[in-house]
């Protein structure tokens, strides 16, 4: 993926971890797992990210560990772990540690995204529509036919 931050003229490159299907005979939960990079190539900052998916006994669910690197250098400036859901602690290499991020105290931003009938046939959501429209039905049938 690409992501440019405006106010700095930054696009970041990112790969995304993989997701699994967990539990479905029970209650059914989505895991993240895998190692993940993002790179800015206009300041050389870069970070690795692994999201570690729970042991079969024990462990905890959503865990995340990342190591962010200044140009050039080898050794990570900051550590990162925590969960990705929750709750990420920083530790930098002066020593000092703090709470990186508290995803449950970020405010929800609604997507924008312009109107079907305006979209492009190619563009996700009006490719989907048939399959979302299916699925939100209860018609699996269908949703897989308009997914073939």
């Amino acid at each position: 993926g690409c992501v440019t931050c405006l106010d700095h003229d930054e696009h970041y490159i990112l790969t995304f971890p993989n997701g699994y299907g967990r539990s479905i005979l029970t209650v059914p939960w989505i895991e993240l797992g895998g190692e993940c990079s993002i790179s800015c190539s206009k300041t050389g900052y870069n970070a690795s990210i692994v999201f570690h998916t729970k042991p079969f006994y024990g462990g905890k669910k959503h865990r995340i560990t990342a190591e962010i690197f200044s140009p050039n250098d080898k050794k990570p400036f900051c550590s990162i772990e925590g969960e990705w859901n929750g709750v990420m602690y920083a530790k930098y290499s002066t020593g000092e540690n703090a709470v990186f991020i508290d995803t449950k105290k970020m405010p929800t931003i609604k997507k924008k995204v312009r109107k079907l009938e305006d979209q492009d046939d190619f563009e996700s959501r009006c490719l989907w529509k048939d399959v979302t429209y299916n699925l939100k039905i209860r018609d699996i049938d269908a949703a897989t036919a308009a997914k073939h």
